[in-house]
């Protein structure tokens, strides 16, 4: 999703968004920016595939997606 689509959607009333600060330069009204102190974020992240259509289960794209996000965090992403 293009950044300027999450801070309009963001400007309506739709929700709130983790971004990067860069992004402070698109000026909508209404939007307002909170730093967040490294370490003090956390979230969770799911993974959504269509279910279906395969006997042998997920298709060789979404397991390797699956396999990667089931790694543990590194350092150097």
């Amino acid at each position: 999703m293009e950044w300027q689509t999450v801070r309009a959607l963001v400007e309506t009333g739709l929700g709130a968004s983790p971004a990067p600060a860069s992004i402070r330069r698109i000026r909508l009204q209404g939007v307002a920016f909170r730093a967040v102190a490294p370490g003090t974020a956390r979230t969770r992240v799911a993974v959504a595939w269509r279910a279906g259509g395969r006997t042998d289960g997920p298709g060789p794209l979404v397991a390797d997606l699956l396999a990667t996000v089931g790694r543990e965090p590194r350092g150097d992403v």
